[in-house]
């Protein structure tokens, strides 16, 4: 199945069924289905060609769903860009991915899609509604002539529809390549794991950003399904309240920070009425048992973790609403695991040699599914450290119990995931190491009861140089690095350890802060 497919079944069968709703519009399928066709047929008349990548930038908008339908219609590729991320470092995805046109959203993006295009070497062709020098994205929407443009074959189910940048150990992004089997596969697995809940009947609430699998994921899915999406542009509490109330939302997904958010930063969140809420769906960090114990209790709703990565397509692990029961009347050690594989999912641990490991024992976590990518784009080295044999290895050291029960205990590499967003270390540690009078700079993550990690900088300072302050370096840090990246804890050292051959230990740094924690992981 490919995506377009999916909405042209429902515009078909169900044309004036709203599809998306934004803060100022909706969309029924059928809109859903024209928006696409008409911008399918503006891209062609641009020369794009099968596998070529197009950029999306901009808050969550519904505009991103009909770009995802119309590149799956000419068997183009959308590449939704980090709209936090500094000028320079969206420059680097823009010529990783090889593309030369930018769609511009919505208005907010205007001077950094122009800032974004000035750090390039090539030529871009930029769509958006802020200039007549750029193509009006507007006329691009309007409907052409035909019902059905005349449109190329757009490929099969294993051709790539959506590219996901997702930070490496080198600190330089890599593209996921998700191909429509991917999505489709990714459905499957939550309609199965959420019964009732994703369908014609179901309304999701979409406030985790696009550019994220969690966002992209949240929003493809359900329309797949025939559902409807409401469509934050970004995460406000008060917001969401009120739309799960005006709208009767039946399935969201936050990270556990949004979920505090919610239960500390609206004073009357009791007059609210949730009670459409059949399951809300949690991941990119784990939650603490206080905190979910208060949001099982106020919610009145189920709860599903979520544990997969934009390589696997999202979701291929689920700690389901019964084991969130399971663990409140009296197996707490549930809410330590990740959860199951979903449907379809192998998992496995293995040893730094790649043998399978038995029950109990600790390895890094192999995932096997047809969610998995296709590749890293044009980087057959780093896919194939990634992927062995139809497997993803994760990264991420854990066991599997005799139930089947996925724990985490610690991340072999170094990324930190801070409020739902990943960060790796040395991408921070190169730009500190720029800032006068650095010797040698660490990165690290450790716990933060918010944002489940929090990074942490450990400097050595030459003996000549001024003094540096948190200030400073956040200060230092702003305009090169989005501003999840910049470190906002300081420890200033004589030197950092490191080991006889020379490595810095990481492991050392970050003990003092998770020595009274069960896992080693945020």
């Amino acid at each position: 199945m490919l995506i377009h497919q999916a909405i042209d079944y429902h515009a078909r069968r169900r044309p004036t069924t709203a599809a998306i709703t934004t803060n100022q519009d909706t969309f029924n399928f059928s809109d859903v289905k024209q928006k696409s066709v008409a911008l399918a047929d503006g891209l062609l008349k641009l020369n794009v060609a099968p596998g070529e990548r197009i950029g999306l930038l901009g808050q969550n908008t519904a505009a991103h769903m009909f770009a995802f339908t119309a590149c799956s219609r000419i068997g183009a590729v959308a590449v939704p860009l980090n709209y936090r991320l500094a000028p320079p470092e969206s420059a680097y995805v823009c010529d990783d991915s090889q593309m030369r046109i930018i769609i511009a959203l919505e208005p907010s993006v205007e001077s950094l899609a122009h800032e974004i295009i000035a750090c390039r070497a090539g030529q871009t062709i930029l769509i958006s509604d802020f200039s007549k020098t750029d193509i009006e994205l507007e006329k691009m929407f309007r409907y052409p002539a035909t019902d059905q443009a005349p449109l190329p074959n757009p490929g099969d189910e294993h051709a790539p529809v959506v590219q996901l940048y997702t930070s490496g150990t080198t600190g330089k992004p890599k593209g996921a390549a998700l191909s429509h089997r991917n999505f489709s596969s990714l459905m499957n697995s939550l309609m199965a794991a959420n019964p009732g809940v994703l369908g014609i009947e179901g309304v999701d609430l979409v406030c985790a950003p696009m550019f994220h699998i969690g966002g992209t994921g949240s929003t493809i899915v359900p329309l797949l399904c025939g559902g409807r999406v409401i469509i934050h542009e970004a995460f406000q509490p008060l917001a969401v309240l009120e739309a799960i109330q005006t709208h009767r939302i039946k399935n969201m997904f936050m990270v556990p920070a949004m979920i505090l958010s919610l239960l500390r930063d609206v004073p009357d969140f009791e007059q609210y009425d949730l009670s459409s809420l059949n399951v809300i769906g949690y991941g990119a960090a784990p939650i603490s048992p206080t905190l979910l114990s208060e949001a099982v209790e106020r919610f009145q709703c189920g709860f599903n973790q979520y544990y997969g990565m934009t390589e696997t397509c999202g979701t291929v692990v689920a700690l389901t609403p019964e084991a969130h029961l399971r663990a409140l009347a009296g197996e707490p050690e549930l809410l330590q695991a990740a959860g199951q594989p979903c449907l379809g999912v192998e998992a496995k641990v293995c040893d730094t040699q790649g043998r399978e490991l038995s029950c109990g024992e600790t390895g890094e976590i192999w995932l096997r599914s047809p969610q998995n990518m296709l590749s890293y784009y044009n980087l057959p080295e780093a896919t194939g450290k990634t992927i062995n044999d139809g497997w993803v290895l994760t990264g991420d050291a854990g066991y599997i119990n005799e139930d089947g029960f996925i724990f985490l205990r610690d991340r072999i590499k170094d990324m930190v995931v801070t409020g739902g967003e990943n960060v790796y270390p040395v991408e921070v540690e190169n730009v500190i190491a720029q800032l006068p009078g650095v010797r040698e700079v660490a990165v690290v993550g450790i716990p933060d009861s918010k944002y489940g990690e929090a990074l942490l900088a450990v400097v050595a300072m030459n003996p000549e140089a001024d003094a540096l302050t948190t200030e400073s370096l956040i200060a230092f840090c702003r305009g090169k690095l989005a501003g999840y990246k910049i470190p906002r804890k300081l420890d200033i050292v004589p030197a950092l350890p490191r080991n006889p051959t020379g490595k810095i230990q990481k492991m050392v740094l970050r003990e003092p802060y998770w020595q009274n924690t069960e896992r080693k992981i945020g």
